[in-house]
């Protein structure tokens, strides 16, 4: 499926699949996550700089799983049964945070669920350049990324309408964010592997091999350190959603996710599908740079509607930096290491991720938000300047 295509026509019909099945799932997910950092501060008083460090352990749990899920993805060349395991316990585990009467609960219940989600990332993320045209594939994972948070949109904003109805009642609410993770789960009837397999391509091929690891080249490496300076100075969104409690009741925090979403899907597939047109450093250059715009955006902000605006950029540029970065990977590794190479790079930004909430979180409770908008946006600047010395023709 990765021969040469006219942009005109960019999405497959199998990426189409892929992508309702992404949509249901982060329905789901925008669904529990609007509002769980919030149940934690106010409902359980965890302090800012214990749910960031929550938010980090957690994520960092389901990036470093990545790795592992990929390479048994390569190696069985099957990505829909690590979908399909992978989905099963995200749907299994919601309603645990239903029922959950303390913190230790609550936290069990959230790691188990992104041990699901990282063991279908990388499958899923690998399925996406296996079924797409060689030269779409920013199309291709820029619209994945657009509809996966277009149903974070509807998911969001089915969570605000749940809490205003309900009273604020969070237990109804994370019992109800199961129904779109078991839609997702019968979705994947619809999703195919990729079908031909060549002659170098068998079943049960062990992906760490010599002549598959040489595509994991410097170049390859020094896009991993990019990555990871990038994340590095990633602000923690359970903090964003605290700290839009500010400008919002607690009640309408939800708000901010839907806006979170709204600037990824405007950003994701219009951005993606331009990177297959134009190198694709350049628009991480760029995005880079509108990210330092955010983060002044929200460090200055003096009401709800500048504050959200900050928003909006901030999860838009971070969705297509991401995007970008897997279109780069997928392009440029072996086919028989793809899914392998985007664990690689998810549990790297794992590590990143969970450093930077827990320094976001130390200068909240410390010095204040306004510290923590600092260092992130000094880490940017200087992913910038790494970003701007790269040689272009890697990301092409």
């Amino acid at each position: 499926m990765n021969a040469l295509r006219p942009v005109s026509f960019p999405i497959t019909r199998g990426v189409w699949f892929v992508a309702l099945f992404m949509s249901l799932i982060g329905m789901s997910t925008n669904m529990l996550y609007s509002y769980l950092a919030v149940s934690l501060k106010f409902n359980l008083n965890i302090s800012m700089s214990t749910v960031a460090s929550i938010d980090g352990a957690v994520e960092f749990i389901s990036y470093f799983l990545r790795i592992f899920s990929g390479a048994i993805s390569d190696y069985l060349h099957n990505r829909k049964l690590l979908l399909v395991v992978g989905c099963s316990v995200v749907a299994l585990v919601k309603p645990i945070f239903a029922i959950a009467n303390s913190v230790c609960a609550v936290i069990a219940a959230e790691i188990s669920e992104r041990i699901g989600n990282g063991i279908l990332a990388s499958p899923r993320d690998a399925l996406i350049a296996d079924l797409s045209y060689r030269n779409n594939l920013g199309a291709s994972f820029g619209f994945c990324k657009a509809i996966k948070t277009l149903g974070g949109v509807i998911g969001a904003a089915i969570a605000v309408a749940i809490m205003y109805i309900s009273d604020n009642n969070y237990k109804l609410l994370f019992g109800v964010s199961t129904l779109p993770a078991l839609l997702a789960l019968i979705c994947l009837t619809k999703v195919q592997n990729k079908k031909e397999i060549t002659n170098n391509q068998r079943k049960f091929d062990n992906p760490f091999q010599k002549k598959y690891l040489r595509s994991l080249d410097k170049n390859f490496w020094g896009l991993i350190a990019l990555a990871f300076a990038c994340e590095l100075g990633h602000f923690a969104e359970s903090l964003l959603t605290i700290r839009s409690a500010d400008f919002l009741s607690p009640c309408s925090c939800g708000i901010t996710a839907i806006i979170a979403t709204f600037g990824q899907v405007g950003f994701a597939y219009f951005i993606g599908m331009k990177s297959d047109q134009y190198n694709k450093l350049y628009i991480i250059r760029i995005n880079l740079f509108l990210l330092l715009v955010s983060y002044a955006t929200m460090w200055s902000a003096s009401s709800s509607i500048v504050f959200l605006f900050g928003i909006l950029i901030f999860y838009g540029q971070y969705a297509v930096i991401q995007a970008l970065f897997l279109a780069t990977i997928t392009k440029n590794v072996s086919s028989q290491l793809r899914a392998t190479a985007t664990g690689i790079f998810y549990s790297v930004i794992g590590i990143s991720y969970m450093a930077s909430t827990e320094i976001c979180g130390m200068f909240c409770d410390n010095f204040g938000t306004n510290s923590a908008f600092l260092y992130t946006s000094s880490i940017v600047f200087l992913a910038f300047v790494s970003a701007c010395s790269k040689k272009e023709t890697y990301f092409n």
